[in-house]
Formats: structure tokens, sequence, C-alpha cells
């Protein structure tokens, strides 16, 4: 019976992280780990262009070469894209050994971890897994969420956050009024009235919960 994965997200703000593989699936891990502030460390004997500038720019580590055992070693997460089938298992194999979560390309039998298809609104991230059966499915239905919650939903939930900060400290001793306010502003017509554009009634709308 296949494992049921357990939904987490991780911070990995300073964290070092290896990617082994230099090609565009390794680019667009190092794009997306970098987005997180990770500490990116790329083995490599070759790199594409982008992954080049980001070396030369001074955002990413790079050693040019082949992976070797150790090169895991104090890293924190580790990705394996080099599109060897051997070396990828070695590499899976060594953070098996030293507790180090890994993440194998397209192996999810390779994977203490997968990379779920990702929305991302603002601070809100909505992911979807289907336990590595099948990627296209899960793009499929981050497409349909992306769709769902437009980009309008940052500045609701940028609005939610405001709103959050100024009921603590008007009830710090309130839990469950500022839950109802809170509650009552999700439920409320914030949301489809920056769906409509309609920015000021918007505003107008949040001031009014701030004053409750």
């Amino acid at each position: 019976m296949k494992s049921r994965l357990y939904p987490i997200f991780c911070d990995l703000a300073g964290r070092k992280v290896l990617v082994v593989g230099g090609g565009q699936v390794a680019e667009r891990k190092v794009e997306s780990l970098l987005a997180s502030r990770a500490k990116v460390v790329v083995v490599s004997p070759e790199l594409t262009e982008e992954l080049g500038i980001l070396e030369a720019e001074g955002k990413i580590e790079v050693c040019r070469r082949k992976y070797e055992d150790g090169d895991i070693t104090g890293k924190w997460l580790v990705v394996a894209a080099c599109g060897d089938g051997q070396v990828n298992r070695q590499v899976f194999e060594q953070a098996t050994e030293q507790g180090i979560f890994c993440n194998v390309v397209d192996e999810p039998t390779l994977c203490s971890f997968q990379v779920p298809a990702v929305v991302r609104r603002g601070l809100m991230q909505i992911a979807v897994s289907t336990g590595g059966v099948s990627p296209a499915l899960s793009k499929k239905i981050r497409l349909e969420l992306e769709n769902h919650f437009g980009v309008e939903f940052e500045g609701f939930l940028e609005g939610l956050g405001e709103l959050r900060e100024h009921v603590k400290g008007k009830y710090p001793d309130a839990q469950p009024k500022r839950a109802e306010i809170l509650q009552d502003f999700a439920n409320s017509e914030a949301f489809e009235l920056l769906k409509l554009g309609k920015l000021n009634e918007y505003k107008q709308l949040l001031d009014e919960f701030k004053d409750r």
C-alpha cells in the first residue's frame, strides 16, 4: 500500500540546500528554492545560461564537477535532477543514510519528500499533490485553482492581515471577539469588491471592520 504523504511547509530561509544537476529542470528547482531564500549549492559539470548568471551574481554556490560522496554533508535538503539514474540513486541513498530529506525529480520511489504543484497568492499557498502518481493531474488542478483564486486574492489576504494586527491591538484579551471580526470579514463582500475593482469601497469596508 502506498504511503500517505504528510503535508508540510518548510522554512528554508538561510538553510543550505543541495541541487545535483545543472539542466533546465535543475534551473527551475533552483529558482523556486531561491524564492524561499534558501542557500543553494549546485553540483554539476555544466550549467544552463541562467544558472551561470546566478553563479556570477553570487546568488548560488556552484561546484563544476560531477557529484561526489560527501557533497550532501551539512545540507538541510537535497534535490537530485542530473538525469543520471545511477547518480540520482546514489544521492538518495546517501541522503537517507544521513537523515536528510531528498527529492529525486520524476522518481517518486526515490523521494523522502515530494514537491507539490503550488498556487501562490501573496503569502497564501495552495499545494496540490497526487502522491507522485500524476503530475499532469496536479498541474490541471493547479490551473483551475489559479483561475478561482485570482491575483486580487493577494489584496484580500493583505487586508485580512492588516485587520488581524489591528484587532489584536484593540482586543488583546478578547480572542473570541477577534475571531468573530476576522471571520465576518472573511465572509463579507470584501473579496468580491476587489474582484470588481472597487478599491475605494473595499477600503471603506475594511475601515468599518476596524471600528467594530
